[in-house]
């Protein structure tokens, strides 16, 4: 490689470098500083370490989903979408539930994307870790339809105690997790035979929150 072209790329990766610097400067501004307020109170010091630790991990995660996306520049977020974002996301300390606050924060802030709703941030709120878990493991599985028993993946429909034994966990925990997803709306329960089929604000949440995987059409749910 000649010296020009050396220098030339040199200069790009400089000017690269420079722009994710700025936009990871953005990031910081964005996630901001936890409650000072809290020091002070009973057990203040512990829950303000504990903002620290959190806000920390939510920047550095939100950062290397906006790196693997090479994410140059961050899009200009609703003050709304952003506020109830990271007031949401400083709460939380569960992984599974952290993970999904720092992926909709890097699709709020990516401006190939920027689907985020108010009803996704409502419905986290909501979710318990397992939830996250039994949402996710339907999405990549590319499950369409939930029944109530053993029946095994067939056109696009299983048994929940077969989601079960895959995430390791009891058919009661499955079925309460998907009876609290159904009440946050991203399944639609089928009458006829009792089970749950997934619906497009389902669909809708995992590709804001996970927008590598895109699974097949849905199926019909009669």
């Amino acid at each position: 490689m000649d010296p020009a072209t050396t220098q030339a790329t040199a200069k790009a990766v400089e000017e690269s470098a420079k722009t994710a610097g700025k936009a990871l400067d953005t990031l910081n501004k964005v996630i901001g500083d936890v409650p000072s307020d809290l020091v002070g109170v009973l057990g203040g010091a512990w829950l303000y370490e504990q903002h620290i630790c959190i806000k920390d991990k939510l920047r550095r995660r939100t950062e290397q989903l906006l790196r693997e996306r090479d994410v140059q520049e961050l899009a200009e977020v609703s003050p709304n979408i952003a506020i109830a974002l990271i007031s949401g996301a400083r709460e939380e300390a569960d992984e599974e539930l952290a993970e999904l606050w720092a992926r909709l924060l890097a699709n709020a802030l990516d401006p190939n994307l920027g689907n985020v709703r108010h009803s996704f941030i409502d419905a986290v709120k909501k979710m318990d870790s397992l939830d996250a878990l039994v949402l996710y493991h339907i999405y990549k599985s590319e499950i369409s339809v939930i029944r109530l028993g053993a029946q095994h993946l067939q056109n696009r429909t299983i048994g929940h105690q077969i989601i079960a034994s895959h995430i390791k966990c009891t058919q009661d925990q499955v079925e309460a997790s998907l009876r609290n997803l159904k009440d946050l709306s991203f399944f639609d329960e089928i009458f006829s035979n009792p089970g749950w089929y997934a619906n497009v604000k389902s669909r809708e949440f995992m590709r804001a929150s996970y927008p590598d995987i895109e699974p097949k059409a849905p199926i019909s749910s009669s």
